[in-house]
């Protein structure tokens, strides 16, 4: 039977480019002057990575056909990418308010920026992969 690309194969795509697009820019803001006395929280680099690795795995098992167990990597992508999305946001919220209340200059504010900027694509992802677990990756070919 022939297979042919779905909805759910661009969007996960989609998905994958912001999570690795949140996932640099989390490495980078952990290096900044202002964030780098927090350290590289294991969580988010855990479950940004993970949620790749599954979305990279469901992509490759869902072109060649539907094993039942594929049901579940969905699921399990969107919550690793909630919870890496939650843990890089908690580890910032502090800072966040810090400098735009008491410490804000112009190189804090670029610290702030790239946080700001990984933090609104591990949502896209969140949210994108959300959306894409209502798709197939592939579907039969008429």
């Amino acid at each position: 039977m022939k297979r042919k690309t779905s909805a759910g194969l661009f969007m996960t795509a989609i998905s994958i480019i912001a999570a690795v697009v949140g996932f640099i820019y989390y490495m980078m803001n952990c290096n900044t002057a202002y964030f780098a006395n927090l350290g590289v929280n294991p969580v988010v680099i855990g479950c940004i990575v993970a949620a790749i690795v599954l979305q990279v795995v469901l992509i490759i098992v869902g072109m060649k056909g539907q094993p039942m167990w594929i049901d579940i990597l969905p699921i399990a992508i969107s919550v690793f990418l909630m919870l890496g999305t939650i843990n890089f946001v908690s580890a910032r919220v502090n800072g966040f308010a810090a400098i735009l209340t008491f410490e804000n200059n112009a190189e804090n504010m670029a610290d702030l920026s790239s946080a700001i900027i990984g933090i609104a694509a591990c949502l896209i992802a969140t949210v994108v992969s959300i959306v894409a677990s209502f798709f197939d990756v592939t579907k039969e070919a008429a």
